[in-house]
């Protein structure tokens, strides 16, 4: 389908007649970014930024050393701070540790290229705009707005919230591993489950719960005494405040109006609301990171049909 610059994309699944409601057309383009050549040459420049992390031409990633860093025998601290303290649940720390044996350099090389492949894989060549929405924010420093430098900033920072959206686009094209990214780091992305409770679709909703049970199922075996740290520091920290700037809006707002704009999507069959009702919802919103996690939606509104292949 490459080459041809404009389709025209019915936005209905494969429903009976009965069961769908007015017939909709949308003509939209067929962007060039998605070739594969596009999609090499972002991996390839993310894999050279890994390589100068690793040999410290580029700054350390803070949010990957966390993981990398991570003390199985003492996972958690005592109380919700700054300064790269792990606060997910077990499985990316337990994955990261038994990795250690091929060393940091390697680890980064790979982590930091993984990032830039599920950016090529949702963005394509469009993935160059986000490089200079960041690159031009570096010369205002704390005075530019945040949001412009999230996706650039969390692609070298190591931060696992470009996975989570590249896992919500493949879930929403009908693998529910791409659930685990969210449901094992940031697990309040697991609103995005309302978007199957909303279609009714429980045969999917059940299958992405069972692969993430599994998953923790195996985390579990490996290290019970973990998941119990986990869950007492979920219970002491769940009234403390976020230890750096956050958005204005309360969780208590931002709830409801991400829930209701996936019961809206659900309803219309615009699966691209999911990524940002997940990015807008979760508890701590900080400044400017939730871009990151809504250009998972520009795949998924590009071609409305993918959800359903």
């Amino acid at each position: 389908m490459e080459g041809q610059p404009i389709r025209v994309v019915i936005a209905e699944d494969s429903a009976p007649p009965s069961a769908r409601g007015p017939l909709r057309l949308r003509k939209i383009a067929v962007p060039s970014a998605y070739s594969n050549l596009d999609r090499f040459a972002v991996v390839i420049f993310g894999f050279i930024c890994g390589v100068l992390q690793a040999t410290g031409r580029f700054p350390r990633p803070i949010d990957a050393w966390t993981y990398w860093s991570a003390d199985l025998s003492h996972l958690y601290p005592e109380s919700w701070g700054i300064g790269g303290l792990y606060i997910y649940p077990p499985p990316l720390a337990q994955i990261t540790n038994l990795l250690h044996p091929i060393g940091w350099g390697v680890f980064i090389v790979c982590w930091t290229t993984l990032l830039w492949a599920a950016l090529a894989y949702m963005l394509g060549r469009w993935t160059w705009i986000f490089v200079a929405l960041g690159i031009a924010a570096v010369p205002f420093g704390y005075g530019a707005p945040a949001e412009l430098s999230d996706v650039l900033g969390h692609s070298l920072n190591g931060n696992v919230q470009l996975l989570i959206a590249a896992g919500l686009v493949v879930a929403l094209r009908g693998n529910a591993l791409g659930w685990l990214p969210a449901l094992l780091t940031k697990v309040v992305s697991g609103i995005g489950l309302g978007w199957y409770v909303f279609r009714l679709e429980w045969r999917l909703l059940a299958r992405a719960l069972a692969v993430t049970a599994a998953a923790c199922v195996v985390s579990f075996v490996f290290a019970p005494s973990q998941w119990g740290e986990w869950l007492g520091w979920i219970v002491n920290n769940s009234a403390a405040e976020a230890p750096v700037a956050v958005e204005p809006i309360p969780f208590l707002v931002r709830l409801p109006a991400s829930l209701a704009l996936l019961a809206w999507g659900a309803r219309t069959k615009r699966a691209w609301v999911v990524p940002i009702a997940v990015g807008f919802g979760t508890p701590a919103l900080y400044l400017g990171t939730y871009p990151s996690m809504w250009v998972g939606a520009i795949p998924l509104f590009l071609d409305p049909r993918g959800w359903r292949r």
